[in-house]
């Protein structure tokens, strides 16, 4: 823990500057409503390996987290619409059968009526009628079909004047959510129909290259190489060879930083999520003896669609390890968080597996009890930072998302770099 203590004690004493910082890209580009950031500390690194969009596991925040997620959205509210918003349609995730995530959902309601706002839950897919669906605790969340009229959308007399997705929108942009007079966050053109991974790491190893400098430290502290393998069929012995050649190469590089032997590297699929089509390899001829059951594992991600474009991207060991800290986000400020832990893992593999649970954050260094147990864990400002820069990417993101989808093309990329 050497590492990171100093990391937060070279944090805590620039925190002027950091917030002034913060403040400055802040203005640059519109912040999203929430993210979640999943984070790796190794003993020289400490980098967000994955930012969510569209956050689930709001229930696994302590109930403290969860009046800090209701105060800062309460916040965003003030700042970005003043009194206009009153009602809130959330749209979920439809064919899940994880009782887990309308937990979700149930927390998510309830911070936003802590925020003083009327909410319902609303469906886009499936028949038209009511549905009820089943926490995991037997509580029950009540849908509805929604409605469009013109550009505006209505559940029954409910008319919303925020629609809040918490769908990743992994296969399509819904029709029925296009072009609407009223708000939407995060807008529907930014799902993993349109997302890429390496996209969001070219934002992110700038901002946090600006960061760093601001600090006097070297950049790798926190940056996160990330590679793009486009055109890949793991069936194809030809395209896993260009593939080994290419994580070779990342490893080699890698050493040199390191100075070990063979430091940590993940395939990733470059529009995936749930943890689905990831890879773990040392070397990449390990690419080349992938067995069938291997290549069929790297063919396909959520919902059925398959791989075309991966990325080869430098692993973070954890020291936690076998956990690693999640932390949310209300308008790019940290509301909270928890571990991520999974004890068939260890400190180098993938821990967004089968078999992975959930352990409360406190709130800060005086240890504040979570949910009336003290567990010994807190927010680290360091991380606070870096998960804060996380989310500041996803913003650049977005805004190069939605100009690529109106010009057709990537000019804009470069621009917002």
């Amino acid at each position: 823990m050497v590492f990171l203590d100093k990391i937060n004690e070279i944090v805590l004493l620039n925190e002027e500057r950091i917030t002034s910082w913060f403040n400055k890209k802040e203005l640059e580009v519109n912040i999203p409503f929430y993210t979640s950031v999943d984070l790796r500390v190794s003993e020289n690194k400490i980098a967000a390996v994955d930012t969510n969009i569209f956050p689930g596991g709001f229930n696994n925040l302590s109930g403290l987290f969860i009046d800090k997620a209701a105060s800062l959205t309460g916040q965003y509210k003030a700042k970005n619409h003043t009194d206009k918003i009153k009602n809130v349609l959330i749209v979920p995730e439809f064919h899940t059968r994880n009782s887990f995530y309308w937990d979700n959902i149930l927390s998510l309601i309830q911070i936003l009526e802590k925020a003083n706002l009327k909410v319902k839950v609303g469906l886009y897919e499936g028949d038209f009628g009511e549905y009820e669906f089943a926490a995991s605790n037997n509580q029950k969340v009540l849908a509805s079909t929604i409605e469009r009229i013109d550009n505006k959308i209505f559940l029954k007399d409910f008319e919303p004047q925020l629609i809040l997705i918490n769908n990743d929108l992994s296969d399509l942009s819904p029709p029925i959510l296009e072009n609407l007079d009223q708000l939407v966050v995060p807008p529907i053109e930014v799902g993993w129909h349109s997302r890429k991974k390496n996209i969001h790491f070219e934002f992110y190893n700038k901002l946090v290259a600006e960061f760093a400098d601001l600090l006097s430290i070297d950049p790798f502290t926190f940056s996160l190489s990330t590679k793009l393998v486009e055109d890949v069929s793991f069936d194809i012995a030809e395209d896993r060879e260009r593939l080994c050649v290419l994580t070779d190469e990342m490893i080699k590089d890698l050493s040199a930083h390191y100075n070990v032997k063979n430091p940590l590297v993940f395939i990733k699929n470059n529009t995936g999520t749930y943890g689905m089509a990831v890879m773990q390899v040392q070397k990449g001829e390990e690419l080349l003896a992938l067995n069938r059951d291997g290549r069929k594992k790297m063919k396909v991600s959520k919902g059925g669609s398959y791989l075309n474009n991966v990325i080869i991207q430098e692993g973070v060991e954890t020291f936690y390890q076998n956990k690693e800290p999640v932390y949310y986000l209300i308008n790019s400020k940290v509301a909270g968080g928890f571990y991520r832990t999974n004890d068939s893992k260890n400190s180098i593999q993938n821990l967004n597996t089968k078999g992975m649970y959930f352990q409360c954050l406190c709130q800060d260094s005086n240890n504040l009890k979570c949910n009336s147990t003290d567990c010994g864990n807190y927010l680290q400002p360091s991380l606070e930072a870096i998960s804060r820069i996380g989310s500041l990417a996803t913003g650049y993101e977005i805004e190069y998302l939605l100009k690529k989808n109106q010009s057709s093309d990537d000019s804009s990329l470069s621009a917002l770099l």
